[in-house]
Formats: C-alpha cells, sequence, structure tokens
C-alpha cells in the first residue's frame, strides 16, 4: 500500500514538471492534479468527478444570490414600517434597473446576452463554449436588479451560471463537444437543484430546456450534478430561504373538474403572459440605442406598478408564503388598499388579486426588458399561485363544495410555469419537490399538462427561441435540422473550381472540360460576375465531335442554375433547394453577385454522416 502511494506521488509530481514547463498556458496546482487525475481515470469515471465539482460550484453560486437577495427582501417587508416602505417601492426598482444598465454598460462592455436563448444557442453554433464572464456577470447583474426589487426571480441568471461554469470547465481541461454540452447542462441542473432544493426538476430542466434534440447516455454526471446543488440547498439554506410549501390539503378525485378548469386558466394566461413579454419587449426595443433613457423609462414604470401593488416588488416568494398561511387579509393591508373602508370585503380581495396577477406579467417585462436582469421563473410561479388562489377564493364565494384553494394554489404555479416556460416536467417535479406533494401528481399533470397543450396550439416553439429555431440557431425537437445546422458551409464549398469567361473561346471551353473531372462550371462575364453555368451534358456533342462549335459561342450554351445560393442561407435552406432542384451542385456567390465555388450536396451529406456518427457514439 505504501509503495503504491510512493509510485502515484512520483508519478505525480513528474507529470507536474511536464505541466510547468508548457510557455503558452499556466496553471494552478488543483488543475495540474485534475489533468493528472484524469490520465488515470476512465471518460466515465471523470466526467463523473466533472459533475460533482461543477455541481458545488455551480449550487455554491445559486445558495449566495439566493441568501443576499432573499436577506435584502426581508428586511425591506418585516423591518421597514409601510409608511417607509412606500419610499422604497417608489425609488429601488428605478435605481436597480439604472445600476444595472450602467454595470453592463460599463463593467461588461454592452454585452446584454442574458437569456436562455444565448446558451441554447452557444450550444449548437458555439460549440457548447459560453463566455467566461457569464460565470459571474450573471450573479452581479441579477443581485443589483431583484435585490433592488425587480420583478423577475434568480433562476434563470443561476442556469445561465451553473451553465458558464460547466462549460468553462470542460474547456479547461480540453473537453470534446459532448462533454462540454453535458457538463454545460450538468452547472444548470445544479443551480436549478439548489436554488428550491429540488434535484429531479433541475434535472428535468436540463432535458427540456437544454438537451432538446440531443441524445445522451451519460446522463449520470447530470444526476449528480444536481444532488450536489441539492444538498448544498439543504446544508446553507433554512426554511425561510428555501421555496418549501409543506401544508396542503388531501387530494379528492372528486375535485378534478377544479384542476381541469384551473388547467385551462393557466393555459391562457400563461399565453397572456407571453404576448405581454413580447409587446413590452418591442416597445422598449425602441431606446435600444439609449439605454440610460430605456432603464428610467422602464424603472420608473416598474416603480410606480410597486407602489401599487407591493407583491410585485422582488421575486414575490414571501407573498406566496403569505397566502399559504390564509394571510389574505395582512397582504393586502400591507398595500395602499389599506386606506379604503372595504378593505376586508370579499371583492376587494377579488379586485386585489386579479389586478396584481394582471399587472405581473407588466412588471417581469419591464424589468427584463428595460435593462433588468433576471428570468421568468418566479414570476410563473408566483403568479400561477395568486391565480390559483383567486381562483379557488371565488369557488368559495360561489358556494362550491370542498374546494381545495391551497392545492389549487400549488398546482397553479406549476400550469403558469409549465405554459410560460414549455416546460411541464419540470414544472410538476419542482412543486411536487418543494412542497412534498407527491401525491398531487394527479392534479400537477392534469393543470400542466393542459396549459402547455394551450400554449402548444398558439405557437409550437416558445416565442423567445421562435426566430432562433426558423433560422436553425438553436437545436429543436427535428434531429436532421439539429444536424444540418451544426454544418459549416464552408466546409462543402468547393472554392477551386474552374470558370469559364464569356469571352474564351468554344475551343478553350472544351479543353477546361477535357482537362477536368467537373461536370458543371461557372461562367463569368469581363468584370467576374456571374452569368450562368455549363454542364458536360450540353457540351457531349461537341465533345464527341459531333457537332461543329464555329457558329456556336459560350453564351448560347449557358444556362441559368435553378437556385443561387447565398452566405446567408442555412444548410437547411441550401438541402431544400437541392431536393427541388434535383441537382449535385449549386452555385455561390456573394453580395455583389462575384461566384465563389460551387456548393456540394455530396458533401453535405458527407459532413452530415459524420456528425451523426458522432452524436450516435
Amino acid at each position: 500500500m505504501v509503495y503504491k502511494v510512493k509510485k502515484l506521488i512520483v508519478s505525480f509530481v513528474q507529470f507536474k514538471r511536464a505541466f510547468v514547463n508548457y510557455p503558452f498556458r499556466k496553471f494552478n496546482f488543483v488543475e495540474i492534479l485534475l489533468f493528472w487525475t484524469r490520465e488515470r481515470l476512465t471518460r466515465s469515471q471523470f466526467l463523473i468527478l466533472s459533475g460533482i465539482l461543477v455541481g458545488l460550484t455551480a449550487g455554491l453560486g445559486g445558495v449566495l444570490l439566493k441568501v443576499l437577495v432573499h436577506h435584502i427582501h426581508s428586511f425591506v417587508n418585516n423591518e421597514v414600517p409601510f409608511e417607509e416602505r412606500i419610499y422604497i417601492f417608489a425609488i429601488f426598482p428605478l435605481l436597480g434597473i439604472v445600476l444595472t444598465t450602467l454595470i453592463v454598460k460599463y463593467l461588461f462592455k454592452g454585452d446584454e446576452d442574458k437569456e436562455l436563448s444565448n446558451i441554447l444557442k452557444d450550444i449548437s453554433q458555439n460549440g457548447s463554449k459560453v463566455k467566461s464572464n457569464k460565470m459571474y456577470s450573471q450573479i452581479i447583474q441579477s443581485a443589483v436588479t431583484v435585490g433592488f426589487g425587480g420583478s423577475v426571480g434568480l433562476e434563470t441568471p443561476i442556469a445561465v451560471t451553473g451553465s458558464a461554469v460547466g462549460s468553462n470547465y470542460a474547456q479547461r481541461y480540453r473537453l470534446g463537444f459532448k462533454e462540454r454540452t453535458l457538463l454545460l447542462a450538468s452547472g444548470a441542473s445544479a443551480g436549478i437543484a439548489a436554488a428550491f432544493d429540488a434535484p429531479i426538476a433541475g434535472v428535468m430542466f436540463a432535458f427540456e430546456i437544454l438537451l432538446v434534440g440531443l441524445v445522451f447516455t451519460d446522463f449520470i454526471p447530470l444526476v449528480i450534478a444536481a444532488i450536489c446543488g441539492s444538498l448544498l440547498s439543504m446544508i446553507i439554506l433554512n426554511d425561510d430561504v428555501l421555496f418549501n410549501l409543506p401544508a396542503r390539503e388531501t387530494f379528492n378525485y372528486g375535485n378534478i373538474p377544479y384542476y381541469v378548469g384551473l388547467g385551462v386558466l393557466t393555459g391562457f394566461y400563461a399565453r397572456y403572459f407571453l404576448v405581454v413579454g413580447i409587446i413590452v419587449k418591442w416597445f422598449l426595443g425602441k431606446f435600444k440605442k439609449r439605454v440610460l433613457l430605456r432603464a428610467i423609462i422602464g424603472g420608473g414604470l416598474l416603480s410606480l406598478l410597486c407602489v401599487a401593488f407591493p407583491p410585485l416588488y422582488g421575486e414575490g416568494y414571501l407573498n406566496i408564503r403569505m397566502l399559504h398561511q390564509g394571510n389574505i387579509e395582512h397582504l393586502i393591508h400591507e398595500s395602499l388598499f389599506r386606506y379604503f373602508e372595504f378593505e376586508s370585503s370579499q371583492w376587494t380581495i377579488i379586485a386585489f388579486l386579479g389586478l396584481t396577477v394582471l399587472m405581473k406579467a407588466f412588471a417581469t417585462s419591464i424589468t427584463l426588458s428595460s435593462g433588468g436582469n433576471g428570468g421568468n421563473f418566479a414570476p410563473s410561479l408566483v403568479a400561477g399561485g395568486l391565480l390559483g388562489y383567486l381562483f379557488g377564493f371565488v369557488l368559495e364565494m360561489m358556494g362550491m363544495p370542498n374546494v381545495p384553494t391551497t392545492n389549487l394554489m400549488l398546482v397553479g404555479m406549476a400550469g403558469v410555469m409549465s405554459g410560460a416556460l414549455y416546460a411541464p416536467l419540470t414544472a410538476i417535479f419542482l412543486i411536487a419537490e418543494t412542497s412534498s406533494g407527491y401525491d398531487l401528481f394527479i392534479p400537477l399533470m392534469v393543470v400542466s399538462v393542459t396549459a402547455y397543450a394551450i400554449n402548444r396550439f398558439f405557437s409550437p416553439t416558445h416565442p423567445s427561441y421562435k426566430k432562433l429555431a426558423e433560422r436553425g440557431e438553436i437545436f429543436t425537437t427535428r434531429q436532421d435540422q439539429n444536424i444540418l445546422s451544426h454544418i459549416n458551409l464552408q466546409d462543402c464549398l468547393n472554392t477551386s473550381s474552374l470558370i469559364i469567361k464569356t469571352t474564351d473561346s468554344m475551343e478553350e471551353v472544351l479543353r477546361k472540360f477535357r482537362n477536368s473531372d467537373q461536370n458543371t462550371m461557372a461562367i463569368v462575364d469581363t468584370e467576374n460576375k456571374f452569368w450562368g453555368i455549363l454542364n458536360r451534358e450540353r457540351l457531349r456533342p461537341f465533345l464527341l465531335g459531333k457537332e461543329s462549335t464555329r457558329s456556336t459561342s459560350v453564351s448560347d450554351l449557358a444556362t441559368s442554375p435553378s437556385f443561387i445560393i447565398s452566405n446567408k442561407d442555412s444548410v437547411m435552406e441550401i438541402m431544400k433547394m437541392f431536393d427541388e432542384a434535383d441537382v449535385w451542385q449549386l452555385p455561390m456567390l456573394d453580395e455583389e453577385r462575384k461566384f465563389q465555388g460551387f456548393v456540394s450536396r455530396s458533401a453535405i451529406l458527407n459532413n452530415y454522416r459524420k456528425l451523426l456518427r458522432e452524436y450516435s457514439e
């Protein structure tokens, strides 16, 4: 045993000396140790170790961010009297968005990429390589935005941070595309698991959002990373920080009609939530070049909304906890509605909750579109909880029997999240884990699937990803399109193709074809602009000497190609051109109509088979 230990130490020392002599890059002790360990482990073993390290790092980042923002919001909501708190609502959201905008502009050089769609694009177009500054930029920006009252959640920034951690870890240790993608998803999974102490939901999030269209058999590192994130959450966070709502009514199958109705309601609300986001983004997008003005306009609107409806301030989880404890009167009392004589009436409760739910979509969209940093995770959950509680309250007011208001609030959260994020499995398992409500699986599935189906009816692809999917810039459920989008068009372009000039004699043209194996050549004019194409089949009578070339010119034999390719065309679009034209080569021109070369159908198919083999291994 001692001999083996000494042998390992000697081996490591020799390995370390070799690394120290690398002139192009410096490595610290831990990195060298990991490189040495990698040499002695199998691929699967090293991926498991990597999953643990990435999971712990991403989970720790998520936990620290949650703790920081939670204490800020707890102080504002519990320690500051309402009369003074109203000034905080009027100033802090505006200040938070302005500060975030300044941080992005001056500290991160205007890099506003903060959405999950950018991570999906990195997976598809950049080989799962995420910018290294994403490992900390999202934490800083979202802490300022949400800490000062931005009506968004921390989960998306945590997921982006985890993705960046996993991707950069894989890049540092020279792992391939599949390993980078797996660890990228592992980091995001660990972040979500840490934020909610929900490891299964973290894994489902990775599969439903990040790994769409990709086939993986090495899912163990993903699961281990989620476990590590969740364990950190359990060890560090207490029940006040964690989003846990254990108390609820027992599931009664006789209440299924209530859940079906709530599923429809949450489905249409999720669609409303998404449409409002599109409209607000379009409006504030007019100020894209004047980011500070955009931040002031958006922050001012958000502050007004927070003053009118305090539950819109921050993530909003504290308000859901208050409803869960049955303190709806206290929630209304901590708002401007306290000054109305009919504060405690049923109609006041309905009006307050209804308006808050409607305004939540605007508050979230304004926060994100005006320069704030955050995500739709928390807003969809909070809006769903308020909507479910409101639905149950109205049913009770109507005299309906056995209304499970608490259960409706819980499954309402899953319904809106499922419809707004297009992630029904994540929503189902998240609520089941955070509420210990595994007996609620049936209503959770009914509501989540109904809301998801309604939104898929309006748009098969999530609106945030629709344009990217149409351009082939992200992976979708269509496997062929995913592989084709990964093919580099330049790899399929033959730039050494022989060309014919319109001034060439027929004898010169025949000589070029006899000395070449090309079946098609491009014709260009005196200014090197594309004129047409000439194929061997058209020249066959002349090549065989059956016809004379005396009265024939190049322009007489030139034909127009069925399609012309530009560098803006995607490989998917080019394959459609090949299928429709039934040819094996098409010319590619630049913006000045100058010939760049022939794109080969066989080259695209060869690259397709190569990538398919890589994805299947």
